[in-house]
């Protein structure tokens, strides 16, 4: 079981839609999400003209949850230069308390979350080019470290997976659910608490049977087009919001996923559902 932690939000403005400022007790770093449209209220905020970190937050043009992540020594003055992105609607800043984050610090910060929001592989980076590590000392370097994953901790606290895998821990092989049908379609998954995953490695059917449902055949085309799959593979864990929804785009078809996902020992997804309750 992991250490709890203490975190603090403000509403700035008494609005949960409004500019909400963070802390994490002990931390020597503070955070705010900021709304696009509320940018120009937080530039006297003396913070927020230090070094620091920042995400930008929104979607692409196929609906995607994307982010560009960058590092400045004012921040604010730094969103202000992004507005020609049209993608984010809101941005999350991160600063030092003590003044103790310089440039090389912040650069060091960048190229890390990048790499990380990267593997988490929840959003699209749009970053056009790869920050580039900074030479810092080995003590630094640890510092920023420790600093960098309390900074993940807070993001996550906003509302936003950036950095958080879909599937945390890999599962034991035991709790894998497999499909294996026609047309080449061979694949594994696993249930968590926010739907089900099809897992990387995984194999879509080749082809479409002609009475596949509409949203199906689109969800398809999207991983494809969007590279999730290639060649039929699977190239990332992708999210589905249901088993059935997994299944059919997995086979081409339309397709029950309560009973098409099995695990090893044949049981299927249904069968390791809590039992409904009887009335009495």
């Amino acid at each position: 079981m992991g250490i709890g932690k203490s975190i603090s939000l403000f509403l700035v403005d008494g609005s949960v839609d409004g500019v909400i400022a963070c802390e994490l007790l002990n931390w020597t770093g503070k955070g705010y999400k900021i709304p696009r449209n509320l940018l120009k209220t937080v530039g006297a905020r003396d913070d927020l003209k230090k070094a620091g970190v920042y995400f930008l937050i929104g979607y692409d043009e196929t609906d995607h949850p994307t982010v560009y992540i960058g590092e400045a020594e004012e921040v604010y003055k730094r969103l202000t230069q992004h507005q020609d992105k049209e993608f984010w609607t809101e941005a999350a800043a991160f600063v030092s308390k003590d003044e103790n984050l310089n440039k090389a610090h912040v650069k060091y910060l960048e190229y890390a979350l990048f790499k990380a929001a990267q593997e988490a592989g929840r959003y699209k980076v749009s970053n056009e080019n790869t920050p580039t590590k900074p030479a810092i000392s080995e003590a630094e370097q640890a510092v920023m470290r420790e600093f960098g994953e309390n900074l993940i901790t807070m993001v996550g606290t906003l509302g936003y997976k950036i950095f958080e895998r879909l599937t945390k821990h890999r599962a034991a092989r035991q709790d894998i659910y497999v499909i294996e049908a026609a047309r080449g379609a061979k694949a594994q998954g696993i249930q968590t608490n926010e739907g089900f995953v099809v897992l990387k490695g995984s194999r879509i059917a080749d082809s479409e049977v002609a009475s596949t449902p509409g949203p199906v055949k689109a969800k398809r085309a999207a991983l494809l087009a969007d590279g999730s799959v290639q060649n039929n593979v699977v190239m990332k864990e992708i999210l589905f919001s249901s088993p059935s929804l997994a299944a059919a785009v997995v086979m081409g078809r339309s397709a029950n996923g309560q009973i098409e996902w099995e695990l090893p020992n044949g049981s299927t997804f249904k069968d390791n559902q809590a039992p409904t309750g009887k009335e009495i």
